[in-house]
């Protein structure tokens, strides 16, 4: 699906197959990584509002997000800059089903997580994006990996040497 050059290319979903998907996401992703980010930041005690949503997604909803906080930096100088980019492929099937129950939840929210998520409604639309982009890889039994970018100008867009 063609890119809409309305927003920068900072988050992309990766197929470890020749053939491109044909969807895509219909605004910004950024709020995925947005929420993956502080998500991640609570194991070093993030205290943000959707570092708290996402530990009561996980503590108290049991919500499994590992699949979602598996993504690797774009930016690969390193030999371990690109084994992680290598680790951060994962099952397609997996991410979809763990980005549809954080949308569920993000949609109709318990009295908990509803006054922790109050501005960032726009995530759950992203997150069903994402899934369907995973259903399509999976129905053709294929890997899918998530990164960023965060470089100004440069190569954000050109994919990684091993999917040229």
């Amino acid at each position: 699906m063609p890119r809409d050059a309305s927003w920068p290319e900072r988050f992309f979903v990766e197929f470890d197959l020749s053939e491109e998907c044909p969807l895509g996401f219909l605004d910004d992703p950024a709020i995925v990584l947005f929420f993956q980010s502080w998500a991640f930041s609570l194991r070093f005690g993030g205290e943000h509002e959707l570092a708290q949503a996402a530990a009561h997604l996980d503590r108290q909803l049991k919500i499994n997000l590992k699949p979602l906080l598996k993504y690797a930096d774009r930016d690969v100088e390193t030999a371990a800059d690109q084994q992680e980019m290598q680790r951060s492929w994962q099952p397609a099937l997996e991410l979809a089903a763990c980005a549809r129950l954080v949308a569920q939840q993000w949609e109709s929210p318990d009295a908990t997580l509803a006054p922790l998520i109050a501005g960032y409604e726009h995530l759950a639309p992203r997150l069903r994006e994402l899934a369907a982009m995973c259903d399509w890889a999976a129905a053709r039994d294929t890997r899918v990996r998530m990164s960023f970018d965060l470089r100004e100008g440069g190569s954000a867009s050109s994919r990684p040497a091993e999917l040229r």
